[in-house]
């Protein structure tokens, strides 16, 4: 499962996750501000990210052109999520699963930063979800 996918079971979340898939697919930045402002209703910021993820990965399923609008327009979605460090953190977790040594085939500058040679693009090319291709590709520029 993607490291930005989560379930959820409870209807009120369920509810926040949809309203902001529905803002996501206008491709509107103040309304995408909006919602974030919306969602400060919910009790900690950790659940403010967690709909923002799971709005976020459902939109590359259902609207890709949206999704990848949304990834290149990401900053709208900070500080609540950062989607270039999520990218990083799977790129990462991605390469070391497969075998790839850090220092060698890739050094993560920061959080938000990866040097990757090219096997390592190659492999990170390979067996994604909609939503982590984009996102890869997006903010990462691998593909």
């Amino acid at each position: 499962m993607s490291p930005l996918k989560s379930v959820k079971s409870d209807p009120k979340e369920r509810l926040h996750t949809e309203v902001a898939l529905d803002v996501f697919k206008a491709r509107n930045p103040a309304l995408v501000i909006a919602v974030k402002n919306f969602l400060k209703v919910l009790p900690t910021p950790q659940a403010i990210e967690e709909v923002l993820k799971e709005a976020t990965y459902e939109l590359a399923e259902v609207d890709p052109d949206a999704c990848r609008w949304l990834i290149q327009n990401s900053l709208i979605l900070m500080p609540e999520l950062d989607l270039r460090a999520e990218a990083c953190a799977f790129a990462v977790q991605k390469l070391k699963a497969s075998g790839f040594e850090e220092g060698q085939d890739f050094h993560q500058e920061s959080r938000r930063r990866l040097q990757l040679s090219e096997a390592a693009k190659s492999q990170l090319q390979v067996g994604n979800s909609v939503l982590e291709s984009l996102m890869l590709e997006e903010l990462l520029q691998v593909g």
